[in-house]
C-alpha cells in the first residue's frame, strides 16, 4: 500500500511523540541552568539572551520549550536542514536538548518590532483567515511543540514560510504546508510583519 506524503508526515509525528514522551518518562527533569552551560555554542547565533545575532537567525526567547526541543530533534535526525544546525544538534542527548530548550524558554520574549503599518494590518487579517492563532495561540506566541511567532524576525519568517510553500522545509504533519500553499509572496510578507510586530 503505498502512502501519501501527509500520511507519512502524520504516522512519522505519532511515532516521534510515543518515542519522545516514553524517553521522557524515565528522563531527569529540564534543568534551565544546565542547558545554559549546554548552549555555549548556540550564543554564536542565537545570543545568550536567545535573540539572533542577524535577521537570518531566529530568535529562541520564549519559545515553547517542546518546540525547540522538537526542532532539535529534526535538526539531529537529518529530518529539518538549516546552515550548521544538522551537525551541531548530532551530538546532543535528548536530556541535553530539553535543558537547552528549557534555558530558552526562561529568557524573556523578544521585543515587537515596527513596521509598515498598512502591512502589519494585512498581516493581521491573513492570519485571521488563515487561523493562524488556532495553532500559535492568541498573539501568536506558541503553545505546546507549536513554534512562537511574535517577535520573531521577520526575514526570517518570509524565508521559513518560503520554505514551508514549497516543500523544502517539511513540517511534522502537514498542517503548515497546506496553508502556506496558497500564499502569495507579498501574503508571506505581510504575515511576518504583522507577528514581528507582536510581543
Amino acid at each position: 500500500m503505498k502512502l501519501s506524503s501527509s500520511t507519512k508526515a502524520i504516522l512519522g509525528v505519532a511515532f516521534f511523540t510515543i518515542l519522545f514522551h516514553a524517553g521522557s518518562v524515565l528522563a531527569a527533569p529540564p534543568d534551565a541552568v544546565a542547558g545554559k552551560a549546554k548552549a555555549q555554542t548556540c550564543f554564536a547565533c542565537h545570543g545568550e539572551n536567545g535573540i539572533g545575532i542577524s535577521p537570518e537567525i531566529p530568535n529562541l526567547a520564549a519559545q515553547p520549550p517542546l518546540s525547540i526541543t522538537y526542532q532539535l530533534i529534526q535538526f539531529r535526525g537529518q529530518q529539518r536542514k538549516g546552515g550548521a544546525m544538522e551537525a551541531l544538534a548530532a551530538g546532543l542527548s535528548d536530556q541535553d536538548m530539553r535543558d537547552i530548550a528549557a534555558y530558552y524558554a526562561a529568557l524573556p520574549a523578544p521585543p515587537a518590532k515596527s513596521g509598515n503599518a498598512e502591512k502589519i494590518a494585512k498581516g493581521q487579517q491573513i492570519s485571521n483567515t488563515q487561523y493562524c492563532n488556532s495553532c500559535h495561540g492568541p498573539q501568536l506566541q506558541g503553545q505546546k511543540h507549536i513554534a512562537r511567532l511574535a517577535g520573531q524576525s521577520s526575514e526570517y519568517l518570509v524565508t521559513q514560510l518560503k520554505n514551508i510553500r514549497s516543500g523544502s522545509r517539511v513540517d511534522m504533519d502537514g498542517t503548515m504546508g497546506s496553508a502556506a500553499r496558497g500564499l502569495s509572496d507579498d501574503d508571506i510578507e505581510a504575515l511576518a510583519a504583522y507577528a514581528a510586530s507582536l510581543n
